[in-house]
Formats: C-alpha cells, structure tokens, sequence
C-alpha cells in the first residue's frame, strides 16, 4: 500500500467513525424523545450551555459569511461545458432554498416574539406554510429555467448566480446577527446536548469492580463489545467509486492526482484512470467477515455476565449468548437467497448490482422480513430486549457496570442500531444508489424505452450517491427507534421459540425456493432476462414515486399545526367487560 492509498484509508475510516460516533448519540436522543412524547415528560432537554452575547453573534455570523465568501470565490474561476449548467444549477436551488429558509425562520420568530421594524412586520399576520410552499414552486419554476440556459451561456451564469448566492448568505448572516438578543444566550439544540452531557458526566463517575470479580474480565467485556460494533463497518461500501485521471503519466497514483478527478465516467462506470472504492476495505469474504466480527460481541456480553459475581448479570449474560447465538443461524440463512441471486458476497458488488436490476427488498422480501426480525434480537433491543430485562434481572449482564464502562455497553449498543441500519441499506435498500441514477447521470428508462436523459459529472453522481447512502441510514435508523416504543415485549420462551420453530424454518424454505427460482430464470433464455429488466426499471419507478409521495406527506405533516391530546391505552377495560363487567358498588372488607 502506498502511501497516498494510506491517506485515503485514514479519510474513510474517520469519516465512518464519525458518523457511527454521531449518529449513536442522535440515536441516544431520539429515543429519550420518543420515550419522553409516548409518556408525556420533558425529556432530554435540560442541558444548556449558557454562551456570552459575542459568541453567540460569532456563532450565528459565521457559517453564511463563510458560504457567502466561499461562493463569491469559486465564481472568480473559469468553467465550461457541462460543469457549468451544474454549477448554475445548484446555485439557483441554494439561493433558493436559502432565501425561503431565511423568510421562514424570520416569519416564525415574528410571530413569537413581534417585529422589531417596518419591514418584519409585513410577516406579522403570514402563515409559515405558505412560504415553504411558495418556495416549493420557485424551485420548479428555477428547473424549468435551466432549460433556457445554453452551453455557450453557461459560464457567465454560473459566475452570475455565485455571486448572487453570496450576498444572499452574507445578507442573511449579518441580518441573523443583529437578531441576536442582548445578554447570554441559553445553547439547548434541541436537547442533543444531553447526550454530550451525559458522555462528560459519565468519564468523571467512579467505576465500580465487584470485590469477587474477575478485574481482567470485567474491563475486557465492555472493550470487545466497542470493538466488534465499529470493526463490521469496515465493508461498507458509501458511495460511487471515484475515478481518478493520471495528470503526471507515471502509472502510479501520488498526491498530485487527487486534483484530476476524471470530468464524466460512462454508464457502465468503467475508470481508465485510477479506481478508488468508497469502501476501507474490499474484502472478498464480504458480508462473511460481519458475521465473523459480530460473534465476538457474544463473547463481550458472556464474559460481562460471568466476571461481575451476580446472579443477575450471569443470567442476563446466558442470556444474551443463547439468544445471539440462536438467532445468528437464522440471519446468516435468511441472506442465502441474496447470495445466490447477487452471486458474490462481496459488499460492493452487491450494492452495484442494486443499481443496475433492482433493490434487494424487492427480489427477497420474505429474505427482508426474516433479517430484520432476527438483525433486531442480535442488537438485544425491544421487543428482544431479554438479556437486559429490567422488569426481571434489573439491568442483566451490565447490572455491576458504571461510569464510563456503562457508556460503552451504551454506546456499542446504538452502534450496532446504526450499523445494522446501514446493512439494510447495503443489502435490501439500494446501497449507496437511488432510482434512475447512473455513473453518467439520470436515466429514466423502461426496458429500451428512454423517457428522460440528464447528463451529469462524476462529482455531482459521486455526491449524491454519498448523500443518498449516509441518508438512507438515517431514515432506516429512525425507524428502528420506532420499535422500541411501539411494540410489546417478548417472554423469554417465546424469543427463543420464534427463532428456531419460526424464523429458522422459514429461512431455510426461503433459501431452497429461491436457488429452484434462479436457476429456473438462468435457464429461461433472452426472452426471460428481458421481462426481469422491465420489471427491474419498474420497480426503480415505484421506488421513486415512493419516495416522492413520502416526502411530500412528511412535509405536509411537519407543517401541520401542532394540537396534543392526552389519551390512555389500556386493555383492562376491555377485559374486565368481557368478563362480566365490574361491580357498581363499593367493595366491601
């Protein structure tokens, strides 16, 4: 390995790292919240960092000035050709998107706290909502005048719209500043301090050893369990490959070509140049090594369980290793199906082929169901909470853990939340690749039917295929959040029983209907390989009018006025009626 190669490893490791770190604590926040609205508490909201006036001001000034320079400055370059329509592009959206974000924010200050001048108070008796709609339609309206840009005009556009979206960020930044009211300012975001808070308080906290604990055990556990939760993300593929052009002719990649990122790569995604993979590494065993990484997470908890001396944490720690362990056959069985219709383990080639036919949810949706279920009892979360089991052995096989031991059995647990959410994106959700989007740009296409053809740099596709991996995961990761306070938890018996009498049968019929289905279509002829790539192109366009439809029903819903109902569901109503009712008169000694 060279050592630009070296480099780049380095980047991607602390870019993955970065991510789980800070999703993890998101993750920690979100379920406090969630926890917090379904019982009608305050929840994670009282840390706050008090900052002094000029901080604060320096804090607000800061990031549009900075955009605002920064865009005034590469619009002082030359660019050409189909950079440039690129360029133009994304500087109307963001001039756009700025502008409305802007008026949005101001008009909703307004309304809380009164106007300070004439102008503010045009805003004063306008409904938010109708300026995130009317800034939905400059958007299109934006789209639609792209199409008049010729390439000749291009570049003076695209140096035209720099400039504009500079003043636009640097008018924002200092008309955000003078909004800065007098005094300390109070910093909450929204109550993702406390996570932070907690992490500090936690360093600081006495560790405490069972005085007939195994001391070598007890500090090993919580580091093997850290480890193979961050270790798995290792092939994770996030994005497209980059393509590098080599700008010196010396047959080797150096520093020097990092600047020659190739201009456009065809549809098929060939490199001439130099190929980097967004992946650390491409291993060929593939999704093997995740199963191998994560059996050592078992061993953590086992041991965590038997070096503390309790017969709480021993029982949580058996526990734990019966039911990982049960349920990692039926993982490993339920994913058969993707091997052999994607025909590699290889992370990387699993996601290109995504890309190219269709996403994994849709060629193995019982394969989906199956892994969910059983990725969801390995990361010992609710409903497959057991192991912990609060209501029965107090906190199991970390019952005798505190300070920052606890927090890393804390933090290795929304580690693997996070990381599981990026293995159903890897598998089942399209990788890092989303509908029609091709290593040349947008293609809608069904069968040989083009019906749309939008050319773009290998920037701009490598962008967003980062953007749409790194986002997936996000989504996927809420909704995981989701289960633990929607569904009802198992007893142990039937945890156990759902394993092996459900989801282990069923992942083996899966396994044998898919390898007679593939065959059967290996067979078929062109004719069958021509029906699968319709279907293929048609299920990439359910996915996309999903999408669409999903966003536009999250934002109407987010714009909906907030009304609360306070409400208790119980079913010993239901019961004690079914049985005859309750008696009307007061119950005597």
């Amino acid at each position: 390995m060279s050592l630009v190669e070296l480099v780049l490893t380095v980047v991607k490791i602390l870019i993955i790292v970065m991510f789980f770190l800070n999703m993890a604590a998101l993750s920690t926040w979100a379920d406090r919240r969630q926890g917090a609205m379904v019982q009608d508490r305050v929840g994670p909201n009282r840390a706050v960092v008090p900052l002094p006036n000029m901080v604060a001001r320096g804090i607000v000034l800061l990031p549009p000035a900075l955009f605002g320079v920064l865009s005034i400055f590469t619009s002082l370059g030359e660019v050409t050709g189909r950079l440039a329509l690129e360029r133009t592009t994304v500087n109307v959206q963001l001039a756009i998107f700025v502008t409305w974000l802007s008026l949005l924010v101001l008009c909703a200050k307004v309304r809380s706290g009164g106007a300070i001048n004439r102008a503010e108070r045009v805003f004063e008796d306008v409904d938010p909502r109708s300026i995130f709609f009317a800034g939905l339609g400059v958007h299109a309206l934006g789209l639609v005048a792209m199409r008049f840009v010729t390439p000749q005009g291009a570049p003076m556009a695209a140096k035209i719209t720099g400039f504009v979206l500079g003043a636009i960020f640097l008018i924002v930044g200092f008309y955000a500043t003078s909004r800065v009211p007098e005094g300390p300012i109070p910093l909450r975001l929204a109550g993702t301090l406390h996570a932070l808070a907690d992490s500090i308080k936690m360093i600081w906290k006495e560790d405490f050893i069972p005085k007939n604990g195994d001391k070598v055990l007890h500090g090993l556990a919580p580091i093997l369990t850290v480890f193979s939760a961050v270790v798995v993300a290792a092939v994770l593929p996030f994005g497209n490959d980059l393509c590098f052009a080599d700008g010196n002719r010396n047959g080797t990649l150096d520093f020097s070509d990092l600047g020659n990122l190739v201009a456009t790569v065809p549809a098929t995604g060939q490199c001439t140049g130099f190929r980097v993979p967004l992946q650390i590494a491409d291993l060929n065993v593939g999704i093997l090594y995740v199963f191998a990484m994560t059996g050592t997470g078992i061993i953590g908890a086992a041991i965590a369980g038997w070096a503390s001396d309790n017969k709480f944490a021993l029982l949580g720690g058996l526990r734990a290793a019966s039911q990982m362990v049960s349920y990692e056959v039926a993982m490993g069985l339920s994913l058969v199906g993707l091997f052999l219709v994607y025909s590699t383990v290889r992370m990387g080639e699993m996601s290109a082929w995504q890309g190219q036919h269709a996403w994994g949810i849709f060629v193995q949706p019982v394969g989906f169901f199956l892994f969910l279920a059983a990725v969801c009892a390995e990361t010992k979360r609710v409903p497959f909470d057991q192991p912990e089991g609060e209501s029965e052995i107090v906190a199991g096989y970390f019952l005798e853990y505190s300070g920052f031991k606890w927090g890393m059995f804390m933090t290795g647990e929304y580690i693997e939340l996070v990381f599981s959410s990026a293995l159903l994106v890897a598998l089942f959700f399209g990788g890092y690749n989303l509908p029609f989007l091709h290593p040349d740009g947008l293609t809608v296409a069904f069968g040989d039917t083009v019906l749309f053809q939008y050319k773009m740099t290998h920037l701009a596709v490598s962008v967003i295929s980062v953007l749409a991996f790194f986002g997936k995961t996000i989504l996927v990761t809420w909704v995981q959040v989701f289960f633990r306070w929607t569904l009802p938890r198992f007893r142990y018996d039937q945890l156990m029983k759902l394993g092996w009498t459900k989801l282990l049968p069923l992942a083996i019929a899966n396994m044998m209907v898919t390898a007679v289905i593939v065959v059967a279509l290996r067979n078929a002829g062109p004719a069958a390989e021509s029906w699968l790539k319709l279907l293929g192109d048609i299920s990439q366009g359910l996915v996309a009018v999903l999408t669409l439809a999903g966003t536009v029903a999250l934002v109407v819903g987010l714009l909906e006025p907030v009304e609360r109902h306070k409400f208790l569901v119980t079913s010993s109503a239901r019961f004690a009626a079914a049985l005859g009712g309750v008696k009307p008169t007061a119950q005597e000694a």
